[in-house]
């Protein structure tokens, strides 16, 4: 999706934006951050997909089952299913607020252009991109995956540019997630990462990540200083906090 709102920087479960100056290179690092393998157990609780699907691919983020993919037209966003082959979910034309279109499942399915995927491979600074989220994972490649993780939040961390409260949150997240994974190992499944805007401070919504399949849980918190909203309760990943709350 290039060109939204100059290099935001958005997540499948989280969403975090960082601003990016000086001609607004993409976040790039050698080698992705993979999901967990999925187990047997996980498989057998999938859900039957429908006979009547006309493409079947593997379902958002870390989810270890199938969906029908989206036809053209469609509604999706960042926690849909994706669209299908030769498809790719955009926010509708003239969107003034593209990012949180596709955050709430409102972008639409359209065709994708050859030169224009090029531009949006290119312009992927997502964490869902420079996690690996979006590769399906070679049980394999496990334990190469999870030592891969220190190296890519150091070179995300050099890329960033510190501007407020969230952005500063950021930096001690990045660092918790790094010592987290070197300590737990495979027995790290999920992490936080703030949910930033383009001025440092912090989204409405903030959202949990899972390593091996299970639904994001998210929050509502004030925009001011990230701390959830008293009397609040979770929300799930398609959920929307009703208040944006600046102070």
């Amino acid at each position: 999706m290039s060109g939204l709102l100059q290099c935001f920087v958005w997540v499948l479960a989280v969403s975090t934006t960082f601003h990016t100056p000086g001609g607004c290179s993409p976040l790039l690092a050698p080698e992705p951050i993979r999901c967990a393998p999925c187990t047997q157990e996980q498989i057998i609780e999938c859900p039957a997909v429908p006979s009547s699907c006309q493409e079947v691919l593997k379902e958002p983020g870390c989810g270890c089952c199938l969906a029908c993919a989206l036809e053209k037209g469609a509604l999706c966003g960042v926690y849909t299913a994706h669209c299908a082959t030769g498809l790719r979910c955009t926010p509708r034309p003239g969107d003034p607020r593209p990012l949180h279109s596709l955050t709430r499942g409102q972008g639409i399915c359209t065709e994708s252009d050859d030169a224009e995927d090029a531009d949006a491979t290119n312009d992927q600074g997502s964490l869902h991109y420079l996690l690996g989220l979006n590769k399906p994972l070679d049980p394999r490649d496990a334990a190469e995956a999870h030592e891969s993780i220190k190296a890519k939040v150091n070179a995300i961390r050099k890329k960033l540019v510190q501007q407020g409260p969230c952005h500063s949150e950021l930096h001690a997240a990045l660092d918790v997630i790094a010592t987290s994974q070197q300590t737990l190992g495979e027995k790290f499944t999920s992490f936080y990462l703030p949910n930033c805007e383009e001025h440092g401070f912090y989204k409405a919504k903030q959202c949990e990540t899972s390593l091996v399949g299970h639904p994001a849980r998210c929050w509502c918190v004030s925009s001011w200083n990230g701390k959830r909203l008293p009397g609040s309760t979770d929300l799930s990943a398609d959920g929307q906090c009703h208040q944006e709350v600046t102070h």
